[in-house]
């Protein structure tokens, strides 16, 4: 829920702002100051609550994750083609996400809603089959969510 008080001239918000999805490049991915990469949800979670533990403005501060993604029609398929592109997965600095756009759709809900971010921003790891994908199937899902209240 956001509340916006108007009884000053300055309006101050109080709530959350709406969740973003992007991929990486975008005119929108780059509209996000505060980008954190962790390797775990819990990490990325606690990196949250520290940047905006400080912040009288709640709802016009936010924090997007980054996360590496590779997803086809079956798992196997996305596994496939992270080996094919030669990403080795003990490598990353980021959460990586190899599976199904329908599990995609559910991680990124779930991100928000455990307010591990407030925006996620998509990095296809296999390139463009992937990226074409977040936008056919992924991104439609999460359109007009940024103009919703928390």
């Amino acid at each position: 829920m956001t509340i916006e008080l108007s009884t000053s001239p300055t309006a101050v918000t109080i709530g959350r702002p709406g969740f973003q999805v992007a991929v990486a490049g975008d005119a929108v991915a780059l509209t996000f100051p505060i980008v954190v990469r962790r390797q775990t949800l819990r990490d990325a979670q606690r990196a949250r609550a520290l940047l905006r533990a400080g912040t009288h403005d709640q709802a016009n501060f936010a924090v997007a994750l980054e996360v590496e993604v590779a997803i086809a029609p079956h798992a196997a398929s996305a596994r496939a083609a992270v080996e094919h592109a030669g990403s080795s997965t003990d490598d990353s600095e980021t959460i990586r996400y190899v599976s199904t756009a329908h599990g995609l759709i559910t991680l990124l809900r779930d991100i928000y809603v455990a307010e591990v971010a407030d925006a996620v921003i998509l990095v296809p790891i296999d390139g463009s089959a992937t990226d074409r994908r977040i936008r056919e199937q992924v991104l439609p899902v999460f359109a007009d969510v940024r103009h919703r209240v928390a």
